[in-house]
């Protein structure tokens, strides 16, 4: 059994051809092939559906959308950690005299 750690209210990203993703694990269960597959609930994802539903129109009408994700499609986040680190580099970016970010 697959499961890479991955349970109910854990942070993940996912990318899908340049487009970082945000979610929360909702739910998880384990397939027959013996992957765990989860629900995500994806935050501010508007560039991801927006390329869905340009990929939708290019396809023939296809939805090749996901509703279940592999958890090796996902990666956790230290959710405290990935904030912290974007926080020192918008300081170092600022303290180097380039614009306020």
């Amino acid at each position: 059994m697959k499961e890479w750690g991955m349970k109910e209210g854990t942070v993940v990203f996912n990318e899908y051809h340049g487009i970082r993703r945000y979610g929360i694990i909702e739910k998880k269960q384990i397939h027959e092939d013996g992957w765990a597959y989860c629900d995500v609930l994806w935050l501010n994802d508007e560039q991801y559906i927006t390329a869905m539903e340009d990929r939708k129109k290019l396809t023939g009408g296809k939805d090749w959308s996901l509703t279940k994700y592999r958890v090796d499609l996902l990666q956790r986040i230290d959710l405290h950690k990935e904030l912290s680190t974007l926080e020192d580099i918008r300081h170092a970016l600022n303290t180097r005299g380039q614009r306020e970010y």
